[in-house]
């Protein structure tokens, strides 16, 4: 039966899913205690050959492609129906940062406040855990009958990284990734099993600022005593005023090719309607902060979200904060701009080093990384399956128009000129912080969903032909 009461005719695998349950639960904690860090010299060969094991393990066929950096997985499950093509990642964030309440890889179950019996691992929530669970779902629909769609994969091993290496992956085995719609699934449910599906995300512009001493001046080897600095330079505050221009610009929407935030008008109704929903509270309580950078309103936090750009200073390394005292003799900070669809990027990039080189010329902007954002419409049989079988198993979801977030699915739009859709219930959090968990319950969902999307994207696409 589905969130309503009604007999569904998937029921006989929703049945099989949780007799299968204990069993798949530790296949996912295996999966997650497997690190994948792709920022690290990690054994990245080991998760794609996992992703390619959980593929066959479903009655498929797996390939892994050798790349530049680290391997990607493509994939094929036969089924009796139409062709869909489901884009995942394998590689997680690093996972050195204080606070884990159990090593990050060992996958612990752990009662999380609020949310309840979770597994608490790296990757848990973005996104190992819900790609483990899609293919676990199909391995016990497979026991039970045909799949109604047949599903191909493509698996990235370096999302994490801006995924360098994918467009080439695609151009490559294009004619392997011939289909009829693109998707995602991750466990995007609050605590209140109220899921999301996004129509697009926000692109990125990432890059690295850094100031060594040279000719312009500065210390060169080395550090210096303090008491030097009032005759020499500091490659540390020349780096704070290149921040402090960019974060000016950023803020009064100064930088080349930004400009304020405006809603497209196609927009309004899903803003409108994601709005009534909205609980500005709860979402702080989820992300765990206090406060609002600006506006609390649910329409101002969610039209910053989706379409206000944003300068992000990730990290800033300089000198020492244990008690020296010294001009340091490097500087350097990593940032990312997220932008909305419809960006000139090559604009903002010539933008950013244009604010740098007027505040402080002898500040370097390097290593500079474009992620496209992408749209797609909502009115495609991909995106109603979605909406529709995230139904099956809870409340309705929201409908966002952009995820604040980056995934590469201007590839799709793109490249493949594929309709595509992001989604999935099941609740999961603290993606890329300490503790990182996705609810026991929510990756049961989570896999009940899974086989109803196949079944409604089927249902969906005969009617369409």
């Amino acid at each position: 039966m589905n969130s309503a009461g009604s007999e569904v005719p998937w029921s006989q695998t929703w049945d099989q899913i949780d007799d299968d349950f204990d069993e798949h639960l530790e296949e996912v904690r295996n999966f997650l205690r497997c690190p994948t860090v792709s920022a690290s010299d990690d054994d990245m060969l080991a998760g794609a050959e996992y992703v390619a094991g959980l593929i066959e393990g479903a009655g498929g066929t797996a390939d892994i492609i050798p790349t530049s950096g680290h391997p990607a997985v493509l994939g094929r499950i036969e089924g009796d129906g139409p062709r869909l093509l489901r884009y995942g990642m394998y590689d997680v964030q690093p996972a050195d940062e204080p606070g884990w309440s159990s090593p990050p890889f060992a996958a612990v179950t752990a009662d999380v406040p609020g949310a309840g019996p979770s597994i608490v691992a790296r990757g848990a929530a973005n996104s190992k855990g819900s790609l483990a669970s899609f293919l676990l779902a199909l391995a016990s629909a497979r026991r039970v009958s045909d799949l109604p769609a047949e599903i191909l994969f493509l698996v990235d091993g370096e999302e994490e990284l801006g995924s360098p290496n994918l467009p080439r992956v695609m151009h490559d085995r294009r004619a392997d990734l011939a289909a009829e719609a693109a998707f995602d699934m991750d466990l995007t449910a609050d605590r209140r099993s109220v899921a999301e599906v996004y129509l697009g995300c926000k692109g990125i512009v990432s890059f690295v600022l850094s100031c060594s001493g040279g000719e312009w001046g500065g210390p060169i080897e080395r550090a210096l005593h303090s008491s030097e600095g009032v005759v020499i330079s500091s490659p540390a505050w020349s780096l704070v005023r290149a921040l402090s221009a960019l974060k000016d610009a950023a803020g009064r929407n100064a930088i080349d090719g930004l400009g304020p935030a405006s809603v497209p008008q196609e927009d309004e109704r899903l803003l409108d309607a994601l709005v009534r929903d909205f609980d500005p509270a709860a979402h702080l309580e989820e992300v765990g902060a206090l406060a609002y950078l600006g506006p609390n309103d649910a329409h101002s936090v969610l039209k910053d979200l989706m379409y206000e750009p944003a300068l992000n200073l990730n990290g800033f390394s300089a000198g020492s904060v244990t008690g020296k005292t010294i001009v340091p003799h490097e500087a350097r900070a990593a940032l990312d701009l997220r932008i909305p669809y419809g960006t000139d990027v090559e604009s903002v990039v010539a933008g950013i080093e244009r604010i740098v080189a007027e505040a402080a010329p002898e500040v370097l902007v390097e290593g500079v990384q474009l992620c496209p954002p992408s749209r797609t419409t909502a009115n495609s049989p991909v995106a109603h399956a979605m909406v529709e079988s995230q139904r099956d198993v809870g409340p309705p979801p929201q409908v966002w128009p952009s995820a604040p977030w980056w995934a590469p699915f201007y590839l799709f739009e793109q490249v493949l000129r594929l309709p595509f859709a992001s989604g999935g219930a099941g609740h999961a959090g603290r993606a890329h912080a300490a503790d990182e968990y996705a609810t026991i319950a929510g990756l049961r969902t989570h896999m009940r969903q899974s086989i109803a999307f196949l079944h409604h994207y089927a249902r969906a696409a005969r009617a369409e032909s």
